[in-house]
């Protein structure tokens, strides 16, 4: 099972994160040849060899070649995307992370999503190391991602909005829940790029339960560097045995019967970008016939601090549980198979030796769209033919 690792020695942002996937990992000639889909012509990409306290790794540069600066609201980068050629991943992808950027700073600023002007991150460099970071994951089809603790530091930078702290007010927002490592340099090691591209694809912590082994690390170099520590990116291509799985995990728990239900769609949104593995609502009654939701939670023993600081802070719960559980799952990896409806990303699991293919939802969604056919038909249809390729 393939997986990527994070390693945030000098911070994150987008250009360190796409130098990293393309120190190895992925051919820049592909990234070139993606993003002639987006309609944007107006820049160079560079990638050089450079170092870092004398550690070398890839530094990856979008060159703008015009001088117009770009307001940008979100709906103009949704338009821009949804009218490229990129694949459905990318275009989703891409979106959801400028829509989770729109959110925080449409509550930092007082205003809406809709109206909210993107400056530095709705620049055109901006835009190419998000929908690149997209294209990279896609072409290597990890099946987790995970991260280090994220270094944070101290000082201003100059923004549109005049001189702001470090980390950027929308950087921080974006950072909650996620564990950090303050650092006392001066600096901004992690940028809204960054922490929203994090955010976005970064389930937490490397599990500490599994034996694993690295097949490539790739080094993405900031423009900055500082005496105290080198601002790179590390990033590990590992893989998990194809087995089975055994791990030990917290599972969580609390019952609630006295907050609107309206806040639980929320409360698991936090949670999953928390990094849990799973959370489940359940209904029950309580005691003296209230009925009630029994909140309970997967996670790793290292997020269990944040899945506290989660329902104490957006539930009305003043007490929950916690056990250790043992948790076995079949080892799986997404593959390429040739099919009627083209080439398809399955799921491929093993067991007792055995391959069973299952299909990805969102390639028969898909693949339903292109259709105009029901989903259940096409997955049905989908699930028939795979049943043949085993």
């Amino acid at each position: 099972m393939k997986f990527l690792y994070i390693e945030c020695v000098g911070g994150i942002s987008g250009d360190m994160l796409i130098g990293s996937l393309l120190d190895g990992l992925v051919p820049f000639e592909h990234l070139q040849q993606e993003l002639q889909k987006l309609p944007l012509n107006q820049y160079r990409l560079e990638l050089q060899e450079e170092t870092r306290h004398h550690i070398s790794g890839k530094r990856f540069r979008v060159q703008v070649t015009t001088s117009e600066v770009a307001r940008r609201h979100l709906s103009d980068i949704v338009n821009l995307l949804e009218s490229s050629q990129l694949s459905a991943f990318v275009k989703e992808n891409s979106i959801q992370t400028f829509q989770s950027l729109a959110r925080v700073e449409a509550r930092i600023h007082a205003t809406t999503v809709d109206r909210v002007h993107f400056h530095e991150v709705g620049a055109l460099d901006s835009i190419i190391d998000i929908v690149g970071t997209f294209i990279c994951l896609e072409y290597l089809h990890p099946v987790s991602i995970y991260h280090s603790p994220i270094p944070v530091s101290r000082g201003r930078i100059d923004t549109a909005h005049g001189k702001l702290p470090v980390p950027a007010p929308a950087t921080l927002a974006l950072l909650v829940g996620r564990p950090l490592q303050y650092l006392d340099i001066e600096g901004e090691l992690v940028t809204p790029t960054g922490a929203a591209l994090l955010a976005h694809i970064a389930r937490g912590p490397l599990p500490t339960s599994q034996t694993f082994s690295i097949q490539q690390i790739g080094y993405g170099l900031g423009e900055s560097d500082f005496p105290e520590l080198p601002n790179f990116l590390r990033i590990w291509l590992g893989e998990f045995p194809i087995e089975t799985q055994k791990e030990t995990v917290l599972q969580v728990e609390t019952h609630i019967d006295d907050v609107n239900p309206e806040i639980y769609p929320y409360l698991m949104e936090r949670l999953y970008q928390c990094g849990v593995q799973d959370v489940a609502l359940y209904s029950n009654i309580m005691k003296k016939g209230r009925p009630g939701i029994l909140v309970s939670i997967l996670c790793d023993t290292a997020l269990l601090p944040q899945v506290k600081e989660i329902l104490f802070t957006e539930t009305s719960t003043i007490g929950l549980r916690y056990f250790p559980v043992y948790r076995e799952k079949l080892a799986r990896k997404l593959i390429t198979v040739h099919s009627p409806w083209g080439d398809i990303q399955v799921k491929k699991v093993l067991i007792n030796g055995k391959q069973r293919l299952l299909p990805e939802f969102e390639e028969c969604k898909r693949i339903a769209q292109i259709s105009k056919r029901s989903l259940w038909e096409v997955y049905q249809e989908l699930t028939q033919f795979l049943s043949g390729q085993t």
